[in-house]
């Protein structure tokens, strides 16, 4: 038995030109943490545990600052902290970089680097490497091209993973009608349904 505790912060402000101002959340941060009320027998004798945060720091509407974390406070509990920056631009696409420390039972500390970008109207461009500072090296690196049909989408990509000296391929067909895009999902860029904004 636990009890889930959890706070959701929101800053917001008005942005935009004279009759074109809009509200958004300038600064959120979201933080979760668990009681455990046998923490003998739950969580290694610990009271509190599983403690979360996400911050979300809009300095524009296209720039962010993001950090979240995670951390067990037992003796080899997972900690866990990412700090990076994101730049969006919400219709042509987005990019990020940042960096990962993880200590517990393993320990990482991993540069991250990521891309969306809307090519032209009928593809969409996606990649991204991870490099691990300590002896380990280069982790992997992946890309993918989405070609924007009338009705479906249709992805085709490549993943390398020098850790596990493993290379994989990856093909996806998405019809456009869904009213969740899973290429929205992992690249931030919006695909309408075919015909939203008149003949294509």
């Amino acid at each position: 038995m636990t009890l889930r505790m959890g706070m959701r912060h929101r800053w917001q402000t008005k942005r935009g030109g004279p009759g074109r101002q809009h509200v958004i959340d300038w600064l959120t941060i979201d933080t979760n943490a668990t009681w455990f009320p046998k923490e003998n027998r739950d969580n290694f004798g610990q009271d509190f545990g599983l403690l979360d945060y996400d911050v979300r720091w809009h300095l524009g509407d296209r720039f962010t600052i993001l950090s979240d974390g995670a951390a067990d406070f037992f003796g080899s509990g997972l900690k866990m902290v990412s700090a990076g920056v994101l730049l969006n631009r919400p219709s042509r696409g987005n990019a990020y970089f940042g960096v990962r420390s993880i200590n517990g039972p393993i320990e990482s500390n991993v540069l991250l680097g990521t891309y969306s970008y809307r090519l032209s109207p009928k593809w969409i461009s996606t990649a991204g490497t991870s490099v691990d500072l300590s002896d380990a090296g280069n982790i992997g690196q992946s890309f993918s091209m989405t070609r924007i049909g009338e009705s479906l989408l249709v992805t085709v990509g490549i993943n390398v993973d020098s850790g596990k000296d493993n290379v994989g391929l990856n093909f996806m067909v998405e019809p456009r009608f869904l009213p969740k895009l899973r290429l929205t999902t992992m690249t931030g860029i919006e695909v309408p349904p075919a015909g939203a904004f008149g003949l294509e």
